[in-house]
């Protein structure tokens, strides 16, 4: 028993020294990939010595559904969200679960003002990281989300920050330049977000162009997670499909490709089932091809499915990530033409994997979903170590 409380305290002690880092990132929305990215950077953090808290923002609020009318919704959808009678509804309870057993949450704060009347003086530093916490388009410019509310004396840092846009409109750009700007270390996601601070934002600071945090895991870590540890030769064998309508729309040709894989990989190919993830609610069969619904799976089966699948089909970004970060045979659905969203393209096109990015209505006889797994993977490997010296030394700086 007193080695048991000696414990205790030396592990009570060990959590008093550690430096506070407050994390504000996008965590709400009910997809695998947003809260998968706010878990792997507040793991990262974690991992390098420091306490991270997320802060429990709430989004969206009374101010962006001012700002939005779109986000006001009828009463009777209210009501099906709250009783979990819809798969999106269903889908989010699960995600909630999978926030409340892995997160590390501050209280919440309803609002800018609420962050801006804090006493953030136990906080060594403040971390803006990734997903799409820069896009006016989805949090119309919210300079929370910029940590305009952090005082001076404390370091700010951006991790693998996106903008998932090709530019800020003239009427933003003095908020994104004063708050950005006073960053001690800037980092971002895509090759977009380091012109848009360069160039467009005039900011003259080094901007690192870092892999998405879900990247700064490797495999293995992520395995750790789920309810699978390696991959059972004995299952039977799968082409995922996960699909994501909100940034572009990739049907119908993306029931093509389904179409024109399913001939050689279901028919011929050795019996291959096609599992479908879908975030809208349209489930209707296309094509005739046949698909078995896991749209929801528990965030711990997403990544299983993605481990354990001989090809994966995706128009999302995190989709994509996690193909690659397995070695997955991939086919990145992306928009016929890039106008500012080049989030999957930007990442295959660094790992060397262009022939995986397959523009909606591309010529299917050239699709080719298959590369150096071993080539890719140390490729990714160093980019990984690169990211991660980056964000530790960029930690470890001090105000004067």
């Amino acid at each position: 028993m007193k080695k048991h409380y000696e414990r205790l305290n030396l592990f009570l002690n060990n959590m008093q020294e550690k430096k506070k880092i407050g994390l504000m990132t996008i965590y709400h929305v009910p997809n695998y990939g947003s809260v998968l990215q706010a878990y792997a950077t507040q793991y990262v953090i974690d991992k390098m010595g420091y306490q991270c808290e997320i802060l429990k923002y709430k989004y969206p609020n009374e101010w962006h559904i001012s700002q939005d009318k779109r986000r006001k919704r009828s009463f009777k959808s209210k009501v099906v969200n709250t009783l979990c009678l819809t798969k999106t509804a269903l889908l989010g309870k699960r995600i909630a679960q999978f926030r409340a057993d892995k997160f590390n949450f501050t209280k919440e704060y309803r609002d800018l003002k609420a962050l801006e009347n804090e006493d953030w003086s136990d906080y060594y530093a403040f971390v803006a990281g990734s997903d799409q916490l820069w896009n006016y388009r989805f949090t119309l410019a919210d300079s929370a989300f910029m940590l305009s509310f952090v005082p001076d004396n404390k370091y700010r840092i951006s991790i693998a920050s996106s903008f998932s846009q090709n530019h800020i409109p003239d009427e933003l750009l003095e908020k994104y330049k004063d708050n950005l700007r006073k960053y001690d270390s800037l980092s971002v996601r895509e090759s977009n977000g380091k012109q848009i601070i360069e160039k467009q934002l005039g900011i003259n600071k080094d901007v690192k162009v870092l892999l998405d945090p879900t990247l700064l895991l490797n495999k293995d870590e992520w395995l750790a997670i789920s309810s699978v540890k390696a991959k059972n030769e004995n299952k039977d064998k799968y082409i995922l499909l996960y699909l994501l309508t909100y940034a572009f729309e990739s049907r119908p040709y993306v029931y093509e490709v389904i179409k024109h894989i399913s001939s050689e990989w279901v028919i011929g190919g050795g019996g291959c089932k096609i599992l479908n993830i879908n975030h809208f609610n349209n489930t209707k069969n296309p094509l005739g091809v046949e698909m078995k619904d896991q749209t929801v799976a528990r965030v711990e089966d997403f990544i299983n499915l993605i481990a354990n699948a001989e090809l994966v089909i995706t128009s999302s970004f995190h989709g994509t990530a996690f193909a690659v970060n397995f070695g997955i045979p991939l086919i990145s659905i992306t928009p016929e033409k890039q106008q500012g969203d080049d989030r999957q393209s930007s990442l295959l096109n660094l790992l060397g994997l262009e022939q995986c990015i397959v523009p909606v209505n591309s010529d299917l006889d050239k699709i080719n979903p298959f590369y150096d797994i071993n080539k890719a993977t140390q490729k990714l490997e160093k980019m990984r170590e690169d990211s991660l010296l980056w964000i530790k030394q960029s930690l470890q700086k001090t105000k004067e």
